[in-house]
């Protein structure tokens, strides 16, 4: 009982696979089925049935694929072998995928290729490839190849396999032209190289003079800092003066850089450009502010992105002075300052160099002694 359902079901499952797939014989009829064989001067197919049969090559005349594409059978080599290779290539071949319906007329035999629109028992209307609007007797047609796989053939198959050979080369160029043009009027899309990195420039590298050179300017650009900062606390000078300062002490700064600041509640961080407002308006009528033992605590150590990183650390003496010259306030703070060697390129007369600037980063705090 399982073998006899097993064998319905491959049965039914043959039926499915060979639906569309058809060998038309010397008698008129269309049988589905494939061929699978090549041999002297026969040919053995399988229809869907699944038993496998052999004919005389003279019964066949045309095989028509499941997409529309056909093999006539005198275009079959004689040599079994090449005929064989003929014949597994049929059915390998790729779907057609034409837009466009393909009809044959007998006489004169033209290949007309359109959009059928309507078709009745005596007329086939369709728009060309123009886009005009035609008709066509069915008396005059031998053969209908639609756009979805279908063919139809409307005169004897005796006569007609001999027009199908003859047209074939023909069909096959409309087919292509059709596709083509399918192709043309879709957009080229870009062509993306799959699991190719793409080569990253050249990282400048610092020689040895240049690290120690840059390393001190490093130093040499929180003494600036400190510098400007007297000077925005300095209630003595005009505020002209103290908003220039504010500015060239930002321009030594990373955009997005901010500054630790103690008190009572803790620690809180300001952006740069806040924190220096924040201390104009500092109730003191001078601030002296002073950094010692300033020194790199990590050095200057080239990273992914090509720039170069390391923090300074130093003392950071704060005095905040009374109307009566006497230090109202005053703090020592360890800070720590991240430190940015970054690359750019400039033109000096035609040719590019590499020059560095560094910038300082975020302000941190590590300890804080209250005096």
């Amino acid at each position: 009982m399982m073998k006899n359902c097993f064998t319905l079901l491959m049965m039914l499952l043959a039926v499915q696979a060979l639906a569309q797939d058809r060998i038309w014989l010397d008698n008129g009829n269309p049988v589905q089925a494939k061929l699978s064989r090549a041999m002297d001067s026969k040919l053995e197919w399988i229809a869907s049935d699944g038993i496998p049969r052999v004919y005389h090559r003279k019964r066949f005349l045309v095989v028509f694929g499941a997409s529309g594409q056909f093999m006539v059978i005198s275009e079959l080599n004689e040599s079994p072998n090449k005929a064989q290779s003929q014949i597994e290539a049929f059915y390998k071949a790729p779907p057609r995928n034409v837009s466009q319906d393909i009809i044959i007329k007998s006489v004169p035999l033209t290949v007309i290729t359109g959009n059928i629109s309507y078709e009745s028992d005596d007329v086939i209307n369709y728009l060309t490839v123009e886009g005009n609007a035609a008709s066509i007797n069915k008396e005059e047609v031998a053969t209908v190849i639609y756009r979805d796989g279908r063919h139809e053939i409307l005169r004897d198959v005796v006569d007609v396999a001999p027009l199908l050979a003859l047209a074939h080369k023909e069909i096959e160029k409309k087919e292509r032209e059709i596709v083509r043009k399918q192709q043309d009027k879709v957009p080229a899309q870009p062509v993306v190289q799959q699991n190719v990195p793409p080569k990253e420039p050249a990282k400048p590298v610092l020689t040895d003079s240049e690290y120690k050179e840059y390393s001190a300017k490093g130093i040499r650009r929180v003494d600036e800092f400190t510098s400007y900062l007297r000077i925005i606390g300095d209630k003595s000078l005009k505020s002209e003066e103290k908003n220039k300062a504010v500015q060239q002490a930002l321009s030594l700064f990373e955009p997005q850089a901010t500054v630790a600041v103690s008190s009572a509640k803790g620690v809180k961080k300001y952006p740069v450009k806040e924190y220096l407002n924040r201390l104009k308006l500092l109730p003191y009528s001078k601030i002296n502010i002073t950094w010692n033992e300033v020194k790199y605590i990590s050095e200057l150590k080239q990273e992914a992105d090509g720039n170069y990183y390391g923090t300074i650390a130093g003392q950071q003496v704060f005095e905040g002075y009374a109307a009566n010259g006497k230090v109202a306030y005053g703090d020592i703070t360890r800070k720590n300052i991240r430190v940015k060697l970054e690359s750019y390129q400039k033109t000096i007369d035609g040719k590019d160099t590499v020059n560095w600037e560094v910038l300082l980063g975020n302000i941190g705090i590590e300890t804080n002694e209250g005096q």
